[in-house]
């Protein structure tokens, strides 16, 4: 008598789904940050494209406006006429009468009155600076947190295909500050490991020590992939050989634990991104970088704390009830 092939585990579409939830957002802010700092920078670039002459000019006045920051300076054009300029500095500085300093200029403007000139770290050059440095930011973060989701969506179908072993399993839940995740702890034959995973029903409906199905050897990898109730549970991290650090507790049962929505889950991880304000005026105010610069980092690093507990794996219903 043969008996039918056991059916095949379900799949954690709600860890894709997690996955996507917190990409969508850092791409869409990302990619809209990079079109305005793109279009931005041809004005910032603008000045010093025009600025074609280069000669060296005589600093006669400090202190001058806008806000102490302007050094007025004397020069002799390239058609030898003696014209007087302004240079904006990026923040005010000790700047001696009569020093020298090489410049650059406009030609085409008339020899009426101070004309800009730039040099090297004025606020022009500053400017510019800050829009490139911006652009590359934003291009690293992007692929950051692409490759990582991305290597995380492609790479955990693979543990499918490792032998299979069965161990005692117990979910529990570890908080650390305002991220609470799932964590099951298996009893190995090389000791106890604690696996984080991404939040599923079956974790809620698991009686502590049950003898779940695990794709991969727990006493020797770093990553495996649980079987629980006939589902895949995704790994949102390597096995650990320690506990994790945090509050630990075992987590209730619930025998009829339903799914959780993605927009629970969204809801539950929202408190991490009002950071973003608080650190978007600290790097304002470490970089010099104003209140566009607040702006650009505020965005980007909400986006980005609401990625980082999707890619954690944080668990929406103990966020809730804890």
């Amino acid at each position: 008598m043969t008996h039918p092939p056991a059916p095949a585990p379900r799949r954690h579409r709600r860890a894709v789904g997690q996955l996507l939830l917190g990409l969508v957002p850092v791409l869409l802010v990302g990619l809209g940050l990079l079109l305005a700092l793109a279009l931005r920078l041809p004005d910032v670039q603008a000045p010093l494209s025009a600025a074609r002459e280069t000669t060296t000019a005589t600093v006669t006045a400090t202190g001058a406006a806008p806000g102490g920051r302007g050094l007025d300076v004397a020069f002799t054009d390239a058609g030898g006429t003696e014209r007087e300029g302004r240079i904006e500095l990026d923040r005010p500085l000790e700047v001696p009468v009569d020093a020298e300093l090489t410049v650059r200029y406009d030609p085409d403007l008339p020899a009426r009155g101070a004309v800009p000139v730039f040099t090297d770290g004025d606020a022009a050059h500053a400017a510019v600076g800050d829009v490139v440095f911006g652009l590359v930011a934003i291009v690293l973060v992007l692929l950051v947190v692409g490759v990582l989701t991305l290597a995380r969506l492609l790479g955990r179908p693979r543990l499918r295909t490792r032998p299979t072993t069965t161990v005692p399993a117990t979910h529990v839940v570890v908080r650390q500050g305002l991220l609470v995740r799932s964590f099951l702890e298996l009893d190995t034959s090389a000791g106890r490991r604690w696996l984080p995973v991404h939040w599923a029903p079956e974790l809620d409906r698991l009686a502590p020590g049950t003898p779940v199905t695990v794709h991969g050897d727990p006493a020797r990898a770093r990553l495996v992939l649980p079987v629980v109730g006939g589902a895949e549970v995704w790994p949102s991290g390597r096995l650990r050989s320690r506990e994790p650090r945090g509050e630990v507790r075992q987590a209730p049962v619930d025998p009829d634990a339903a799914e959780v929505g993605l927009g629970r889950q969204a809801r539950a991880d929202g408190v991490l991104p009002f950071l973003a304000p608080f650190l978007g005026l600290l790097w304002a105010y470490v970089d010099g970088s104003g209140p566009r610069g607040f702006l650009v980092a505020t965005a980007l690093l909400a986006a980005v704390l609401f990625w980082v507990p999707q890619w954690l794996g944080s668990d929406p219903r103990a966020t809730r009830s804890s």
